[in-house]
């Protein structure tokens, strides 16, 4: 069955036989949307069918947003559309791990990156035109785009390449994801609301994007029964010589029993990473069971995570 929901002014089109929708978590993405800032980049791994993703986008930001479920990632590209920002939302259909491992790693060459864009990069695009493959190697607006496992690597390099050719005087926006704090996280839905600031789209192209081997500010990890597994697709991912700025703050959702705590799923996370995590952040979104809750857990990516190898590049992370 084909229906249309809305949610602090975004419209969402789905059939419910065919992908996840719990309107019961409406307070929780605007709460994590809140936090994000005009011009920022996000990475939403697990995005369905753009529950988080199209907020962001009209909030300004850029999204790479990922789903295993090819019917997710169809219905996240009509509502792309739907919303008028299928300039911001770039649509992924691919594991999680081989996603992010891809998006963030530093390709071999920025040379051999540059050749591959214009040759084979933009093929198999399902929903590109010859015109808009060339106002995307000029930097303009970009359409939303397929990628399947089989040619991931060949189009995130020319995804990523393509924000090469901004023009260097547009304008860059101050990052204060840069210091977030536990206060502005517990208090985001209220100053959401207050500000109305993710149900009107920003008209900004001379928003850069950052080159996603360089920066990503948020990453969004929203699959709550399994997502803290999946932390270990950031072990020795992003190559410091690359990176710009701090790292990107994680937002990794889980359950937590009556019988566990904070303390534990910190350790579980900390395993994954093979990383100590500082000052983490917790928030409970709801309860889902009398002895079962879902919890956020928000933490800047350790510095540990860093591959200090220069000569060597990570395309895929296995456990």
């Amino acid at each position: 069955m084909v229906t249309e929901v809305k949610q602090y002014g975004a419209t969402f089109k789905l059939d419910y036989s065919l992908v996840y929708w719990n309107s019961r978590l409406e307070h929780e993405h605007i709460r994590l949307v809140s936090l994000f800032q005009p011009g920022e980049t996000i990475c939403d791994m697990f995005a369905g069918i753009g529950p988080f993703a199209i907020p962001a986008a009209q909030k300004g930001c850029f999204v790479y947003a990922n789903d295993l479920n090819p019917d997710s990632v169809r219905y996240l590209k009509i509502n792309a559309k739907i919303n008028k920002v299928d300039d911001r939302v770039y649509a992924y259909n691919m594991d999680a791990r081989k996603f992010v491992s891809q998006l963030m790693a530093a390709p071999l060459s920025e040379n051999d990156s540059e050749s591959k864009v214009s040759t084979n990069a933009y093929d198999s695009c399902s929903t590109e035109t010859v015109e808009e493959t060339k106002a995307n190697e000029s930097g303009q607006a970009v359409e939303t785009k397929e990628m399947t496992g089989n040619d991931g690597e060949v189009e995130m390099e020319g995804m990523q390449n393509s924000n090469r050719s901004l023009n260097a005087s547009t304008v860059i926006i101050k990052r204060s994801s840069d210091s977030l704090k536990e206060g502005e996280i517990g208090n985001a839905v209220k100053s959401g609301r207050r500000k109305g600031s993710t149900n009107k789209r920003i008209r900004a192209s001379v928003i850069p994007k950052a080159k996603t081997w360089e920066h990503v500010d948020h990453v969004i990890m929203n699959l709550p029964a399994s997502a803290l597994q999946f932390l270990d697709a950031f072990r020795c991912l992003i190559l410091k010589k690359h990176w710009k700025g701090p790292l990107p703050w994680i937002h990794c959702y889980c359950f937590m029993r009556a019988n566990e705590t904070e303390e534990f799923i910190i350790s579980e996370a900390e395993s994954a990473l093979n990383a100590h995590v500082q000052d983490p952040l917790f928030h409970r979104v709801r309860d889902v069971a009398p002895n079962k809750a879902m919890f956020c857990l928000s933490f800047r990516l350790p510095e540990e995570c860093f591959n200090e190898d220069a000569g060597e590049r990570f395309t895929s992370v296995t456990p």
